[in-house]
């Protein structure tokens, strides 16, 4: 498996809290601050887990190395998230995001 690859399938795991909660979510059963807080949540870790694994120490800027495939969901995944916490969006929002993430992603959810 090449470093893409791994990187990719990384992603992928680190949205699986996202993709977890995202139909309870869409059907009312879970709030927008638990969603929110959850996709923020789910990329800082990704970002956070990524650093360490490329010895960046630096945590004034220092960018990491992320695959194409993947960096415009955990982006949005991100700006939604923070966007709903800072008050900038709503939970209409916060739901449209969802459903993209969901149709595109939600079978992607790793197996426990």
């Amino acid at each position: 498996m090449t470093e893409l690859d791994g990187q990719t399938r990384r992603m992928h795991e680190a949205m699986a809290p996202v993709l977890q909660i995202g139909p309870d979510f869409l059907a009312g059963r879970r709030d927008a601050d638990e969603m929110a807080h959850t996709m923020v949540g789910a990329v800082q870790r990704f970002v956070s887990a990524e650093r360490t694994r490329q010895g960046v120490a630096d945590e004034h800027g220092a960018q990491i190395q992320v695959s194409g495939q993947l960096q415009a969901t955990l982006s949005e995944l991100y700006g939604c998230g923070a966007g709903y916490l800072a008050d900038r969006c709503d939970s209409a929002c916060v739901a449209r995001t969802m459903t993209e993430i969901m149709r595109e992603f939600g079978d992607a959810t790793p197996a426990p």
